[in-house]
């Protein structure tokens, strides 16, 4: 029944040495010694990466599984994109003008995702919603945003309102509080914010209704292998944000990995607005925003002022757009069937691993992206994330790290193409014998 809390932590700690020397040498001169922080000590510092691999600095590899947060559908290094890169940096890494890599990438995206129309880029999938929320006031000539609690949408202060609030501040289930995610963000923000409930019909069209003068966009995160939400919900909220006269907002900067035209072709809605990223970039930073013409049409300034524009000295510039065309090019749907198909391996492979324990787990997925949830009960909305026994959730991370699988607490497991069958068996084996480890 899975070793210890402190047994893992101190195999893992010693096994990383150089990891642990350089997290703390780092703290002089960042905060918290590193950017990222996966929840566990060393932090690993990773040395390379190559296909569906990871090495650390103490030559230790990994099977990643998370993906750079679901981002390298095709793994690491892809040779597309390498060329891409190569051919271009021998040549001007950014220019600071218009450049030829602008429009191929674009007619792209307008190929490929049918609601989008006209597009436009940024650094990260942040700024990608933040110009995203600007312009459906800008359009609507309304302030307030409505957003799903425990929706993620970036770091920008409307973003972070009730990601993962306090139960004792959230309010009530049909009608939750809108709740600043970090201090520093202004109250004037959080009073824009309308938060809705995930799995809850009845609720999303009254709060909508009740405040349809007020709400410019909904801007929608379908949890992605991660909460069990019914495509029929999904269309529910886009035809009554239709219904309303309310912007319907499609935040596919992950769940672009999960279907070639995204989320949004599995469910079968037409959003007004989509915000993408990481896919977009192949491994560069990016953000993109695109839709109805009518509406981003307010960002073309050529014949006259309109009040708006979205702009930045790394936007759409030439190394991610060119990286970004090569990686979304070899994403054909050939590949997605291919990941569909072990993403409902790993599906199956968890459920049978699980019920040979003792760990109660529930199993969720959207295509190629598996979380297992250790509850028993449906995972319908942020709330029921909080039955979730977290010391487990770490021993079992850190249990899959020992073992060479780069999985962090087994959510949002993401498949890229290099992976094979026997792949997903080793990932299995692995977990069984986590499973079954004593101290």
């Amino acid at each position: 029944m899975v070793k210890s809390a402190e047994t893992l932590e101190r195999l893992f700690a010693e096994s990383r040495p150089k990891s642990a020397a350089l997290f703390e040498t780092g703290k002089d001169v960042m905060p918290g010694g590193g950017m990222k922080s996966l929840g566990y000590s060393p932090p690993l510092y990773i040395d390379r990466a190559q296909d569906c691999y990871l090495w650390d600095i103490d030559g230790h590899r990994y099977v990643d599984w998370l993906n750079n947060a679901c981002a390298m559908i095709l793994g690491h290094s892809p040779k597309g994109v390498v060329d891409a890169l190569d051919r271009l940096v021998h040549n001007g890494i950014v220019f600071g003008a218009p450049n030829t890599f602008e429009q191929p990438i674009a007619e792209h995206i307008c190929q490929r995702i049918p609601s989008i129309e006209k597009v436009r880029f940024t650094n990260s999938g942040t700024e990608a919603v933040m110009n995203t929320l600007r312009l459906c006031r800008a359009y609507t000539g309304r302030t307030k945003i409505a957003k799903f609690e425990g929706g993620f949408h970036g770091t920008s202060d409307d973003a972070e309102v009730s990601i993962a609030p306090p139960i004792d501040e959230a309010g009530a289930e049909e009608s939750p509080n809108a709740v600043a995610e970090y201090k520093g963000i202004n109250q004037g923000v959080i009073d824009n914010i309308v938060v809705l409930p995930y799995n809850d019909s009845e609720a999303v069209d009254l709060i909508l209704t009740e405040n349809k003068d007020d709400i410019a966009a909904v801007i929608y995160d379908p949890k992605s292998g991660n909460y069990e939400i019914p495509h029929e919900f999904l269309r529910f909220v886009a035809g009554k944000c239709k219904e309303l006269d309310i912007l319907f907002v499609m935040d596919e900067v992950k769940s672009l990995r999960v279907a070639y035209g995204g989320y949004q072709q599995l469910a079968g809605v037409d959003p007004d607005l989509t915000t993408m990223g990481k896919l977009v970039g192949g491994g560069m930073p990016v953000g993109a925003f695109g839709g109805k013409a009518k509406i981003m049409d307010m960002m073309d300034n050529t014949t006259g002022a309109t009040g708006i524009s979205s702009g930045g000295t790394y936007s759409g510039n030439p190394m991610t757009l060119a990286a970004g065309l090569a990686h979304m090019e070899e994403a054909t749907p050939e590949v997605y069937a291919h990941l569909k198909e072990l993403g409902g391996r790993l599906t199956q492979g968890l459920k049978d691993v699980f019920s040979r324990s003792d760990v109660p787990a529930r199993i969720v997925s959207t295509e190629n992206i598996v979380s297992a949830h250790l509850t028993p009960d449906p995972v319908r909305s942020y709330r029921d994330i909080l039955k979730f026994d977290r010391a487990m959730r770490h021993r079992l991370k850190l249990g899959m790290l020992l073992e060479g699988h780069y999985a962090r607490e087994l959510q949002e497991l993401t498949i890229s193409s290099p992976m094979t069958n026997e792949t997903v068996d080793d990932f299995l084996a692995s977990l069984e014998k986590v499973l079954q480890d004593k101290d």
